[in-house]
């Protein structure tokens, strides 16, 4: 839920880089400047947007993170480890065989990685363990953001060193977990230290010394101590005022312990602005590094560009299988409009787009971006589980999706999407049922609580003024949703989901809003009874306690909910995790403090080709139209 291309989704872009090996290097052609006719090796890509031309500090940093960009060359890097669609495994890439367990290390923690010893730089160098920790290091030493600080997090990597040249050792601050390790640090970018390394030393120069992080230390220090001081004084001044007395010599000394407070903040505000300014000079000589005749080392390799047309080859070095093409020529487009034309007239297989497309011929994926009913968890009347129970088995996602949001949105009926982390056996008991059998489920699961009806709901007839089980009439509910201008999609899910809850006797109405206006209510003056909130979930699913169940916004209460969450935060061990993390979404699922609803399409635009799954979560688009999975149709 960090962003479009957060270390979440960027963690399934990169996926692709599962690389197939040629058996020899292909025949070197020429693409055609129109690209216009298709070849037996070539996969044809209508790319929207243009690349620019940028290293790979900033390609993997906030500057440079484009779409384009990304489709040209986020495969020329290696990594220890990828996901694998259609079901994104966690698998080995460029590391042989998987890590070792991380053990305590002193005052650290630490764990190992061993390397294939046949993989090779384009400059024909061997790829070792010190081109790793190289990469590590310098993300960490320059604070790199985005995907660099995503994969290499400082608040927990301290840095990574090679034992020898098939083996890194990664040292970390506090114990990672699988986020920060599997999904972290072993799926970072590496490049080439001996490239690099000489060029950084005027960019290293820019960065802060150890003498301003000394000023920012102390600075930080004495504001503490102030502060405390502070504290206790208005503490002492508290409680003679309560008795009605007062001390002028305290007042005093709390006016010059505020002076001093002043500008001890004023001293740190001072020396986090130079901190700032020296590291932005820094990234800004990181980015203007030539990276002319760079080596790289991934499943594609740079050949040429002429004009509009970018061509990638297949690394005869990289020895993973073998893909189907030899090329993948991307032919950059400025407009949608011009794209489609090109494919229209079979001169493309796929159109690459940062944007959905829409067209009949589209091939519709489910994503991240997902939709859920939420209950006011302050408000009584939504604890029992029950009623949220019997609630939800009224929705049918498969009606919502198809008849009311016109297949715009896939059904959810699942806490995780991802179907290395979801648990098959965790499922939804209403998913499968028709009108009738969801109708009598849900009024057995009211009236087994207590609920009754001043008219019980049945199969053929609406329920009328749902009863709790102490005679009071249920309350009534009001659903805040974005309006139909703010988001269509909501509106219409709150309106199916309002008539659903009438169905069940409960008074139930939709107040229209903004986005932001629900996202407020929601998060911030919690004034609201349910809501229609969306996120953008991730591969890992860690939102499932950072989202979930937070401290700031907790939907479900519950002690061995909170003690699997706590387990998740320091379980580094792969299989151990799978099964805490099926345990979270069982007490989810068993206690539905939310309501999965649907997410949100997206369109794969191709022809001429065939992948090994007719769909995938997030799309074969945002893996870039993976050049290493495609295949000609037969």
């Amino acid at each position: 839920m960090r962003r479009i291309l957060s270390a979440l989704l960027y963690l399934i872009l990169l996926s692709a880089s599962c690389a197939p090996q040629v058996d020899s290097a292909p025949t070197e052609i020429s693409a055609p400047s129109n690209f216009s006719a298709p070849a037996p090796d070539m996969i044809r890509f209508a790319l929207i947007g243009a690349p620019r031309d940028v290293n790979v500090w900033e390609l993997f940093d906030k500057t440079g993170a484009t779409y384009a960009d990304y489709a040209l060359r986020s495969e020329y890097y290696p990594r220890l480890y990828h996901l694998v669609p259609p079901s994104f495994s966690f698998q080995p890439l460029a590391a042989q065989g998987f890590p070792s367990e991380v053990i305590q290390d002193g005052k650290f923690y630490s764990a190992t990685v061993k390397l294939r010893a046949d993989l090779k730089w384009t400059d024909g160098s061997r790829f070792t363990a010190d081109d790793v920790a190289f990469a590590a290091n310098v993300a960490l030493k320059f604070e790199l953001g985005f995907d660099w600080g995503a994969y290499y997090q400082k608040e927990y990597l301290d840095h990574a060193e090679a034992l020898d040249a098939a083996t890194v050792k990664f040292i970390f601050k506090q114990k990672p977990n699988v986020g920060v390790w599997q999904y972290g640090a072993l799926q970072g970018a590496i490049v080439q230290k001996t490239f690099w390394e000489s060029k950084l030393t005027e960019a290293k120069k820019l960065l802060p010394d150890d003498s301003l992080k000394m000023k920012i230390e102390n600075a930080r220090s004495a504001l503490a101590t102030v502060q405390w001081d502070m504290d206790q004084l208005s503490a002492q001044l508290r409680a003679l005022r309560e008795n009605g007395q007062g001390s002028r010599p305290l007042e005093i000394e709390l006016a010059q312990r505020q002076n001093e407070f002043d500008h001890a903040q004023n001293d740190l505000n001072k020396f986090l602005e130079e901190y700032a300014s020296k590291v932005n000079a820094a990234h800004q000589a990181l980015y203007a590094l030539m990276d002319k005749n760079e080596p790289t080392l991934g499943a594609w390799i740079f050949e040429s560009q002429k004009d509009s047309v970018w061509v990638n080859k297949v690394n005869p070095d990289f020895p993973f299988g073998k893909p189907k093409f030899a090329r993948a020529v991307y032919r950059v487009f400025n407009n949608e409009k011009d794209a489609l034309a090109a494919f229209e007239n079979n001169e493309a297989d796929f159109i690459l787009s940062p944007n959905d497309i829409s067209m009949k011929s589209a091939k519709t994926n489910s994503t991240y971006s997902a939709r859920f009913l939420i209950f006011n968890p302050a408000q009584p009347q939504f604890a029992d589980s029950a009623f949220r129970v019997a609630l939800s088995c009224m929705i049918d996602r498969k009606e919502l999706a198809e008849n009311i949001l016109q297949n715009k949105v896939l059904p959810l009926n699942v806490f995780i999407l991802s179907p290395q982390w979801h648990d098959a056996k965790i499922n939804d008991p209403c998913a499968a049922m028709g009108k009738s059998d969801r109708i009598e489920y849900a009024v057995k699961l009211l009236k087994d609580a207590g609920y009754s009806w001043a008219r019980q709901p049945t199969v053929k007839s609406a329920g009328q003024t749902l009863i709790n089980s102490n005679g009071e009439i249920f309350p009534k509910i009001v659903l805040s949703a974005p309006s139909q201008s703010a988001d269509a999609l909501r509106y219409a899910a709150a309106k199916y989901i309002a008539a659903q809850a009438q169905y069940l006797g409960i008074s139930f109405s939709v107040k229209e809003m903004s986005v932001d206006d629900v996202i407020y209510a929601a998060y911030s003056s919690h004034q609201y009874d349910a809501a229609l909130i969306g996120w953008r979930l991730s591969e890992y699913p860690r939102y499932v306690c950072e989202g979930f169940g937070n401290e700031n916004q907790t939907w479900l209460k519950s002690e061995s909910f909170a003690s699997v969450c706590a387990a998740l935060r320091e379980e580094s061990n792969f299989e151990a995790a799978q099964k805490t993390m099926a345990q979270a979404e069982s007490a989810l699922m068993f206690n539905l403090p939310l309501i999965p609803l649907y997410t949100l399409a997206q369109s794969d635009v191709y022809q001429n080709l065939v992948y090994p799954s007719s769909s995938v979560l997030n799309g074969w688009r945002n893996l870039y139209g993976a050049p290493s999975y495609a295949m000609p149709s037969p």
